[in-house]
């Protein structure tokens, strides 16, 4: 269960915060109304959603390493409610010295960072972003033939687009490209933490999100 709650970055084995560094005295609401930030291509970004942006930047650069300690430390806490953070370790210890596949790249864009929003316990904001990650199969007996590389091929083309794939059978890696989001959420702390938002996440919404945050997303 635990491999539908983590980004894609190995592909077949699993699908797809560094505080807030501003002193915690600092006005942040009146920094979001009064001064903005130019990013180069999220475009005007407020103060406080500029401070998302690096938080959000260093939870990416933890998922690209697979650091688990980091990735956990930057993940909304309640998650681990219904799911088992030493298993949710251990998945991701698993992942990063896998015998079958080495994530060769993995690269993300992030495209949106929505409005900062208030609710009970604190703020969020609703973030997209686009991966690009190339993956190699090192165990030999996985999708040894031609015709099993090209049903796979097959089958990735019809979930995520023809557009969005590519898998190269003398090579014997797979490029994918897909596009995540993710809810930032900052309650009673200066740290913004992340939790990825798709359906399989959106089941556990209800037993760790606060109603009115819920009517919200």
């Amino acid at each position: 269960m635990i491999k539908y709650f983590i980004p894609t970055l190995a592909l077949l084995l699993f699908t797809a915060c560094i505080g807030d560094k501003k002193p915690k005295k600092e006005p942040i609401a009146e920094l979001n109304t009064t001064a903005t930030v130019v990013d180069s291509v999220l475009g005007t970004l407020t103060l406080e959603q500029t401070q998302v942006k690096n938080a959000l930047d260093n939870y990416l650069a933890q998922l690209k390493s697979l650091n688990a300690d980091n990735i956990i430390s930057m993940t909304y806490p309640r998650l681990f409610i219904p799911i088992n953070q030493d298993m949710f370790r251990d998945y991701l210890n698993t992942m990063l010295i896998s015998s079958d596949v080495r994530v060769n790249s993995f690269d993300a864009v992030v495209t949106h960072i929505g409005p900062i929003k208030p609710f009970s316990e604190g703020k969020f904001a609703k973030i997209d972003y686009n991966t690009t990650i190339n993956v190699s199969f090192i165990n030999p007996q996985l999708y040894d033939t031609q015709r099993k590389l090209l049903i796979l091929d097959k089958i990735l083309a019809n979930k995520y687009g023809r557009e969005n794939i590519l898998v190269d059978s003398i090579g014997r890696h797979i490029t994918i490209k897909k596009e995540e989001k993710l809810l930032a959420i900052k309650d009673g702390t200066q740290e913004w933490k992340f939790l990825g938002d798709n359906s399989e996440y959106r089941r556990l919404y209800p037993r760790i999100l606060p109603s009115d945050l819920l009517g919200k997303i």
